[in-house]
């Protein structure tokens, strides 16, 4: 990435940030037109520090989801898709669902309320999905990319892609477990406070919780990782740092009410999860893919060395 590319993004993300904001406004005026009211705001906090957060988050999801835009062998429709649902499956939808059960907040303390929360922030997303598509397009030529899933789903047999699948699919609540047990005691006198209207859930809730988020991150991502038109390196880059963004996007960034020490350590925990995450579908699925490229150029090898041997006979 050159100077000029660099500095573009100073505009760029703003431009990003404000479609996010009139995707809250339209949002908010469409839901309120449908007799939906609002849910109270946490105590303590104020519209206007609270739209500030907002946007700087916008920006950084922006930032983060701009590599995975560049990346993505697919025209720009299937882009939009592939991160409007990106964005409204990790960053709403997940961290909405796990709300319910470790906070009181009026955003979530009823189901109304919760499906209020939801369906406000899907047109943010879908515009600010929108807005990078538009902004951060791929360097390289966009491919065919239907022909290229064929050709990567033929590489291997359905037994082969139902073990990676289900690998993908444990790894997640066993590497949010882990790292959350790390963190515990830096921030479990919170929860057990319950400070800033926090709770802790049951291990029962908690296991289930996470196995339903992983069929929900698994379903947002595998199509970045089959999309990805990289390097498994760059594919662990960009994707982990989008799902830490999106992650805390609620949890982190936009909470600014919350002790420094809880958005510092979570902060941390939800880094580690996003990479350790990106990292795992990067092999799983990333590896084939590029294998298939090397076939494919051994074939094209054969085939040009067998045509010249021809035609010197």
């Amino acid at each position: 990435m050159n100077i000029k590319s660099t500095l573009s993004y100073l505009w760029k993300l703003p431009v990003c940030g404000l479609a996010f904001f009139i995707g809250m406004a339209i949002g908010g005026a469409a839901l309120s037109g449908l007799g939906l009211k609002a849910p109270e705001m946490p105590a303590g906090t104020d519209v206007n520090t609270v739209a500030v957060w907002f946007f700087l988050g916008s920006m950084l999801m922006a930032l983060g989801l701009s590599f995975l835009s560049k990346n993505l062998s697919a025209n720009w429709l299937v882009r939009w898709i592939v991160l409007a649902e990106l964005v409204w499956i990790v960053a709403v939808v997940s961290m909405v669902l796990e709300s319910f059960f470790f906070m009181t907040t009026g955003a979530v303390s009823t189901i109304l309320n919760g499906l209020y929360t939801l369906l406000s922030f899907f047109l943010p997303g879908l515009f600010l999905s929108g807005a990078i598509v538009a902004l951060f397009r791929p360097e390289a030529p966009v491919q065919d990319w239907i022909k290229g899933l064929r050709a990567y789903f033929s590489t291997r047999r359905f037994a082969d892609w139902s073990w990676r699948g289900l690998a993908a699919f444990l790894a997640f609540p066993l590497i949010y477990i882990a790292f959350g047990l790390l963190v515990a005691p830096f921030v479990q006198d919170y929860y057990i406070q319950g400070v800033n209207e926090l709770k802790i859930p049951t291990w029962g809730h908690l296991i289930s919780l996470q196995l339903l988020r992983s069929s929900m991150f698994l379903l947002a991502c595998l199509p970045v990782a089959l999309l990805w038109h990289g390097s498994q390196r760059g594919l662990l880059s960009a994707l982990g740092l989008s799902l830490f963004v999106l992650t805390a996007f609620m949890a982190v960034i936009t909470s600014y009410w919350f002790p420094w020490q809880m958005r510092l350590f979570h902060g941390l925990e939800l880094l580690a999860d996003a990479f350790v995450y990106a990292g795992v579908l990067a092999v799983l699925f990333r590896t084939q893919r590029e294998g298939l490229k090397t076939k494919t150029n051994a074939a094209a090898r054969r085939y040009v060395q067998q045509a010249r041997s021809n035609t010197s006979i």
